[in-house]
């Protein structure tokens, strides 16, 4: 949960940095959504035990 909040925090701050670089919005959208993509954990890893 707490790692949830955190990507988001961060994908907000990608995206004020985008802009403040002058980048186009769209471009900061898709940098924040890469940066959710990456940091929200998505239970594939480590769900399930090794099939002998």
């Amino acid at each position: 949960m707490i790692s949830a909040i955190i990507a988001v925090l961060v994908a907000a701050l990608v995206y004020a940095l985008c802009l403040a670089l002058g980048l186009p919005s769209i471009v900061g959208i898709v940098a924040a959504i890469l940066v959710l993509l990456g940091g929200i954990p998505t239970g594939v890893y480590g769900g399930r035990g090794r099939r002998a």
